[in-house]
């Protein structure tokens, strides 16, 4: 194959930047956005950020032959209709390939924008190519591995003149360049280098899977799941494959039956919210009752019900959203309290940890006590159980690759750790693994003799009060041959040794703590969890070439007791963050330096599991 041409080279494709060009450019071209008939295009998609959102700025599409003309449409002076219909017939057209790269963005930004009704013919996404053809690890395979690949694969391809076009891309355009009208050649040539970049590879590539009817369905359908997932990649895990993630786009989805297509696990299966609130509400009097009844979709949206004697019962059902439960304003009474205790089963079922829990339920009932220990408070939080929550960590519970590998759940009192729990000891016992719960309030498994049905097939020891949990935590090692230990809220100096000992006879630890990643570090009883901090004493070459450049800095002490972290976030239930390498990410803390973690999302609305890098949509 020829070596194309470079972005040194004068323009001379066709930028359209009106609707009488457009207009012009499809009568003399049968209406396609393509000059003459090229068997393959690329199509790139041009964004930059505009006040703090995606904007599409141009679309080029040019063939794989170097002589061959771009043809760019600068979105932003011409009809929106107009684009959309020649959009619509370029990847309808059924004599065309058109060869992309990543469309999540692209997808959803398009159908905001009124491309709707889409039924894609011959579209192939890069990626998809490569992540079936080359390394079904490698799910977001950028460009330059792509062309690099077609280099090494023994074909024509070459990548002569091409490495001006990253070499291009090193360099950001600012978005006023991309607002400029017309655009100038160098960023037109930008353009079509990348897509003429797209159509070479196409025969870089695995042709034959690439020309495949599934590589085809499967870009049909990251293109749907993009625009269902708001432009996030989306996953989901291959279980003959050591359940290692894939891009959900690869499964058989629509149920289609297209060989080459990977069939559609069973876990895949939605989200599932168990929960009884009936034997709450019966030990509530009838008015608070009735109240929290009128609550609209109290049964998904109720949390926490606050009663205080001498002030007004409320509930809260979301962040900052407070119901009172009195119609007339009157105040909760002495008497009401030691109801409600009595119909609870009186004072001896509540711990020394101040709580109690309900038979064969989730909720958990806490109280405030005076000087006297007299209660004069309570709160009762709704215990929730998540079927299938545990699914968005599949390859971290339960891959070979990651078998052994001990668990830290981190996040905010109410942000989801102990729901998340519960469906991750189902998630694992059910592989018939001998898991056994440490229950510090009987919160994951329920109050009463026999846990709730959430926790599977995991069992579940009981702590008689906080002081002696790392001591059950150990007896439960020694006694009960345990494969994997879970524990509920490690939050002692006592318990961070009883962890240490459980690492050391060889179980599997999962566990949740109070906090964030940094402030875990900076905590000083916890902070042996991730294997502690010491201040040491640099030489000056060192401390010149450290992020603070201190002589005096703060190193890690030890080997952390957990391997992979898994940050819950408070603000959007069903997103985590997880650190994969807790002892490179400690270091990197310590020495000044930022985070580097995969935040994970599923929730009711979504398709499969949505993935960025750092927050950042990949």
């Amino acid at each position: 194959m020829a070596s194309r041409r470079t972005k040194f080279e004068r323009w001379t494709g066709t930028c359209i930047k009106t609707d009488f060009d457009l207009h012009q450019f499809l009568d003399r071209n049968d209406n396609k956005l393509v000059i003459g008939e090229p068997g393959v295009v690329g199509v790139h998609f041009q964004f930059t950020r505009q006040t703090g959102e995606d904007q599409l700025v141009a679309i080029c599409v040019v063939g794989a032959d170097p002589l061959d003309s771009a043809v760019v449409l600068q979105m932003g002076s011409l009809t929106r209709a107009l684009v959309l219909m020649a959009l619509k017939t370029l990847l309808e057209d059924s004599t065309t390939v058109k060869v992309m790269h990543d469309v999540h963005r692209a997808a959803f930004w398009l159908h905001c924008y009124g491309l709707t009704d889409l039924h894609m013919v011959k579209c192939i996404d890069l990626q998809l190519v490569y992540e079936n053809s080359v390394n079904p690890a490698q799910l977001q395979a950028s460009m330059l591995e792509i062309v690099k690949r077609c280099e090494s694969s023994g074909s024509s391809f070459t990548v002569v003149g091409t490495m001006a076009s990253f070499q291009m891309k090193m360099k950001p355009v600012s978005p006023a360049e991309w607002a400029l009208k017309p655009l100038p050649h160098s960023l037109l040539e930008r353009l079509a280098n990348e897509a003429q970049l797209y159509a070479r590879s196409y025969g870089g590539l695995d042709r034959n899977f690439a020309s495949s009817a599934a590589c085809h369905a499967m870009t049909a359908a990251r293109w749907q799941h993009a625009v269902s997932n708001q432009g996030v990649r989306a996953i989901w895990f291959h279980p003959d494959a050591d359940n290692q993630p894939r891009s959900l786009d690869c499964f058989d989805y629509n149920n289609t039956k297209i060989p080459g297509m990977l069939p559609l696990p069973a876990g895949i299966s939605l989200l599932e919210l168990q929960c009884d609130l009936d034997p709450v509400l019966d030990l509530l009097p009838a008015e608070y009752g009735d109240a929290v009844v009128a609550i609209e979709n109290y049964h998904t949206k109720l949390v926490d019900i606050c009663l205080d004697v001498g002030r007004i019962p409320y509930v809260y059902t979301g962040k900052k959203q407070r119901v009172v439960l009195s119609k007339t304003n009157a105040t909760v009474t002495k008497e009401t309290i030691d109801e409600i205790i009595g119909n609870l089963g009186g004072e001896m079922r509540i711990g020394s940890d101040n709580r109690a829990g309900i038979d064969r339920q989730l909720h958990r009932i806490s109280v405030m006590r005076d000087k006297t220990d007299e209660v004069y408070g309570l709160t009762m939080r709704v215990g929730r159980a998540l079927r299938n929550s545990a699914c968005v960590l599949t390859d971290l519970l339960l891959s070979d690759e990651h078998a052994g590998k001990s668990v830290l759940f981190l996040g905010k009192p109410g942000s989801g750790k102990t729901t998340l729990i519960r469906d991750v000891a189902r998630c694992v016992s059910e592989t018939m693994e001998n898991v056994c719960i440490i229950d510090t309030s009987n919160e994951i498994g329920g109050d009463g003799l026999v846990p709730h049905s959430c926790v599977g097939w995991a069992r579940r020891m009981m702590v008689p009060s906080l002081e002696a949990q790392a001591s059950v935590m150990v007896e439960c090692v020694q006694n009960h041959t345990v494969e994997t230990l879970i524990v509920d809220e490690i939050g002692r100096k006592a318990e961070v040794l009883a962890a240490s000992t459980v690492r050391q006879r060889g179980p599997r630890l999962i566990a949740s703590a109070h906090g964030d990643f940094r402030s875990l570090i900076k905590n000083p009883d916890l902070k042996g969890l991730v294997g502690g901090s010491q201040q040491v004493i640099l030489g000056d070459g060192a401390a010149a070439r450290s992020a603070t450049k201190n002589k005096l800095q703060t190193q890690r002490a030890g080997n952390p007791i957990f391997d992979v972290i898994v940050e819950l976030d408070h603000e959007v239930r069903g997103r985590c963050r997880i650190i994969w390498d807790v002892v490179r990410e400690v270091d990197n803390v310590l020495d000044g330096y930022g985070l580097v973690y995969e935040t994970r999302q599923r929730d009711a609305r979504s398709f499969g599991v949505q993935v960025a890098l750092n927050g950042k949509l990949l």
